[in-house]
């Protein structure tokens, strides 16, 4: 019987690798809201190769002669102290800003090998870089079809918005986790109401020139909607393009491991779609290698075909094939995608609108019945939340 339930639960795990999109991740309006997003990026022939090679290339374990998707981060340092993040937690040696001639060395490979598309965005906060715009342009001029961040936005502002509409992003996402006092709590210092101005006057900036781009995408974490979905659905509703809701990740980095629950048949997509590359030209085994458990290169002194073709991401390709990445990959029991999953208590936004979405069984909630478990000043010790906010007040005014 034990043999029969095991082999049940490793079908089960095999047919949500190769029929399941996303699992963790869902668009609020479902289908309909996707395919207009698509749509709206333009390039249709493009993109629907590259999802091609994104989505299913890795479900049947292979892997283009060059990564389709580069995560390139532009800064790894934040102005925000986000319960969730692991950039609250991360030690500063591994904050900076990427310089430019880096930068443009990954993008001139990149754009000569017909990558698809890169995200400026990883651990840190993209608007700290003030090359940013420069990199943008950079990126569009080389011809890199699609170019995007995420962004907690508290560093927006009118001047910065229109830069970035006329830089030729072409989607940019807000993060954006609950309404009122649970983002006001989790987003500290930002405040809900001031987040949705902005946003509304960059899709005002973006309206009166006549653009559609840059598409703009907003996202909450699963736990902090659990009390006022609809609210946050209305509150966004016409601002946005793109409402999605996303499950709690591992936020606890000093979780016993063996209390964690796997799906040790999971297929990471990610080695076989994309690299993640550090502000210093490190390049992680992806983007939950947070603090480059394992290194697969670096491009300040070699190329991104030599480390997309080497050894350490051959071992690493080869992990998932063989279902021995819990064991050869440290990073990987730290990170919710192998977590085994579970269906979510929120199914539905309001009247017409459901959410169809699972949670993983071994990540802590942020938010528990209403209630933000952690804060960002809970985080900081006492005697230096005067600092942090002489640093926060700083930052915003540059």
């Amino acid at each position: 019987m034990f043999k029969l339930s095991k082999l049940l639960k490793k079908t089960r795990s095999i047919f949500d690798n190769l029929f399941s999109i996303e699992r963790d991740y869902f668009t609020i309006g479902g289908f309909k809201k996707d395919l207009s997003f698509f749509f709206k990026k333009r390039n249709i022939f493009h993109h629907f190769i590259d999802r091609i090679k994104f989505q299913y290339y890795p479900k049947l374990l292979m892997s283009s002669s060059f990564p389709t998707h580069l995560e390139v981060e532009a800064a790894s340092k934040c102005q925000m102290r986000c319960p969730m993040c692991y950039t609250t937690y991360m030690k500063d040696h591994f904050k900076g800003i990427m310089k430019m001639d880096l930068y443009k060395k990954i993008i001139d490979e990149a754009a000569d090998n017909n990558t698809y598309s890169i995200k400026l965005s990883w651990r840190g906060e993209p608007l700290l870089n003030p090359n940013l715009v420069e990199m943008i342009k950079y990126a569009k001029k080389k011809g890199i079809k699609d170019v995007a961040f995420l962004t907690n936005a508290e560093l927006l502002n009118d001047k910065k918005s229109k830069e970035l509409i006329e830089s030729g992003l072409d989607w940019i996402s807000i993060s954006a986790d609950g309404t009122d006092e649970i983002y006001n709590k989790i987003r500290f210092p930002a405040k809900f109401n001031e987040t949705i101005e902005k946003i509304k006057t960059f899709k005002k900036i973006r309206d009166e020139k006549k653009q559609t781009k840059p598409l703009i995408r907003v996202q909450s974490i699963l736990t902090a909607l659990e009390n006022n979905s609809s609210k946050f659905y209305k509150s966004w509703e016409g601002i946005v393009d793109k409402i999605n809701v996303i499950s709690d990740h591992i936020r606890d980095y000093e979780t016993d491991t063996k209390k964690i629950e796997y799906n040790e048949m999971f297929l990471c997509p990610k080695p076989f779609q994309r690299l993640t590359i550090g502000h210093d030209g490190k390049v992680h085994q992806c983007i939950n290698d947070y603090d480059g458990k394992n290194i697969l290169g670096n491009v300040l002194s070699q190329s991104i075909k030599e480390v997309w073709d080497g050894e350490q991401n051959r071992k690493l390709r080869n992990s998932f094939k063989n279902h021995t990445f819990l064991k050869e990959n440290v990073s990987c029991n730290y990170c919710s995608y192998a977590f085994a999953q579970e269906k979510s208590s929120l199914t539905k936004i309001v009247e017409g609108l459901n959410l169809k979405i699972k949670r993983y069984k071994s990540a802590h909630k942020v938010v528990d019945n209403g209630k933000v478990l952690e804060t960002p000043e809970s985080l900081i010790p006492l005697n230096k939340i005067e600092e942090y906010r002489k640093m926060l007040k700083k930052e915003n005014s540059n």
